[in-house]
């Protein structure tokens, strides 16, 4: 079963890989193009911005997203529903296990691709500054305002993402309220029809 669950997964995931290379291949282009001191100033600027952790931090919040996505699509699937609904309800730990596990599988290889990643953002950066833009960036946060700022900036955004899940919680629930009233009205024509 996990075999055939494995193989569902990576089928899964084949349309988004594709996405992400089409999507990259613009980045790819302008790649070539840049200035070889400013990629070596850039990738200086982003070991200094300390991008590996800021990536820990999105993808770990990410990654039970992903997990709930994968369970809900294997679920569905009918070549895969018996065995998840197998390995849901009488796996050891059963639906809090598996995305816990399939959580630390998919923050495994996305570390392995850190470095694609940093060389992605690095090229992006050159592309937009030269090398003595982004030594100055990197001498901000080197200095006591710019290593304050990357310090506070995990908390400052753990903070302000609470914030926006509260404030979107509640846009939903009122936009979700909205949208069926008008829904209602416009789709089924509630104040078109006769009283009787």
């Amino acid at each position: 079963m996990i075999p055939r669950l494995a193989t569902i997964a990576v089928a899964l995931a084949i349309p988004a890989t594709a996405q992400a290379q089409d999507a990259a291949s613009p980045a790819i282009e302008r790649a070539a193009a840049v200035d070889p001191a400013a990629l070596a100033a850039a990738k200086h600027l982003i070991v200094t911005m300390k991008l590996d952790a800021t990536l820990d931090r999105m993808f770990v919040g990410m990654s039970p997203l992903f997990a709930e996505s994968v369970i809900g699509m294997l679920s569905q699937n009918p070549a895969t529903k018996a065995g998840m609904d197998n390995l849901l309800a009488n796996g050891e730990g059963g639906h809090d296990r598996f995305v816990a596990i399939l959580s630390q599988e998919f923050m495994t290889s996305l570390k392995a691709r850190y470095p694609e990643i940093e060389a992605a953002v690095a090229h992006e950066y050159a592309a937009r500054f030269t090398a003595v833009e982004l030594d100055e960036i990197t001498a901000f946060y080197s200095s006591g305002t710019g290593a304050k700022v990357l310090r506070l900036m995990p908390e400052i955004q753990q903070v302000t993402a609470a914030a926006g899940r509260t404030i979107g919680q509640k846009a939903g629930e009122e936009a979700g309220r909205r949208a069926f009233e008008r829904a209602e009205r416009e789709m089924l024509k509630i104040n078109d029809r006769p009283s009787t």
